[in-house]
C-alpha cells in the first residue's frame, strides 16, 4: 500500500521533491556514489553512522529513494538495525511490520515480507522489530547467504543495508564482511572526532566510500 506523501514531509524525506535542495544534494550524493561502484559492479552498500543520533536511517532512506529515481537503477532498502530498527517508522509503518527477523528466524519467504513504498523501482524490507541476540544472528552463515542473494538477483539493483553505528556494537563490523562497499553518516557539530577515528580503526577502510556529513547548516 502506497504510503501518504505527508508522511514523507513529516518525517523530513525529501528525495522525491524535484524542487528541494536538500533533493540535489542527495542527488550529488548518488552521482558520486555510482562513479565509485559501477565501473566494479559493486551494488551492496552499508549505511551506517559513528553514534546514535546521526541521523544515518534518515540518509539512508533519501538516498534509496535518490538512486531509484534514476533511470537504469532499482533499489532495496533493508533495515538490519536489529539494536534500533527504524526504519519503518520513517515511513509510516507500524511497530509489528514484519520483516527479515521474520524470514532469518521464522523462514517467512523474503516475497511475504518486502513493502512498496509508492515509489517507482524502490522497495523496502523492514527489520521486523529488535533481537537480543543480534550480533550471533547477523553472523551466521543464512545472513551472508542472503546478502549474496540480493547481490546477484537484480543486476540493475542497488541494496542499501542500515546498520548500527561503528562504535556501538559490533554489528556493522560483522556486517561489513558481507557488502561491496560503506558509506558513513557523521552529524554537523554532533559526531566527536574521537568516534571517528576509532570508527575509522575498526572498519575495512579499502570498502569505505566516503563519509556523509549530515544535518550541515548553511547561510541562506
Amino acid at each position: 500500500m502506497p504510503i501518504p506523501r505527508e508522511t514523507f514531509r513529516r518525517n523530513r524525506i525529501v528525495a522525491m521533491e524535484e524542487l528541494n535542495p536538500i533533493a540535489d544534494q542527495f542527488k550529488l550524493l548518488r552521482t558520486h556514489l555510482f562513479h565509485k561502484t559501477r565501473p566494479e559492479n559493486l551494488n551492496t552498500i552499508q549505511i551506517s553512522g559513528f553514534s546514535t543520533g546521526e541521523g544515518k536511517s534518515l540518509v539512508a532512506v533519501n538516498l534509496a529513494i535518490s538512486i531509484a529515481r534514476d533511470s537504469r537503477q532499482t533499489t532495496l532498502l533493508v533495515d538490519v538495525d536489529f539494536r534500533n530498527p527504524c526504519i519503518h517508522s520513517l515511513l509510516g509503518l507500524g511497530p509489528a511490520t514484519p520483516g527479515l527477523k521474520q524470514h532469518l528466524l521464522d523462514g517467512r519467504p523474503l516475497e511475504e515480507l518486502l513493502v512498496s513504498p509508492g515509489i517507482d523501482k524502490l522497495t523496502v524490507l523492514p527489520a521486523g522489530g529488535r533481537i537480543a541476540h543480534s550480533t550471533e544472528l547477523i553472523g551466521s552463515p543464512a545472513m551472508e547467504a542472503l546478502v549474496a542473494e540480493l547481490k546477484a538477483r537484480y543486476p540493475d539493483r542497488y541494496v542499501l543495508f542500515d546498520t548500527p553505528p561503528i562504535t556501538e556494537c559490533p554489528d556493522p563490523l560483522v556486517f561489513s564482511e558481507y557488502v561491496d562497499a560503506m558509506v558513513l553518516v557523521a552529524r554537523a557539530d554532533y559526531t566527536r572526532s574521537d568516534a571517528v577515528k576509532a570508527a575509522m580503526g575498526l572498519v575495512p577502510r579499502r570498502k569505505v566510500l566516503g563519509i556523509v556529513l549530515n544535518d550541515l547548516k548553511t547561510e541562506s
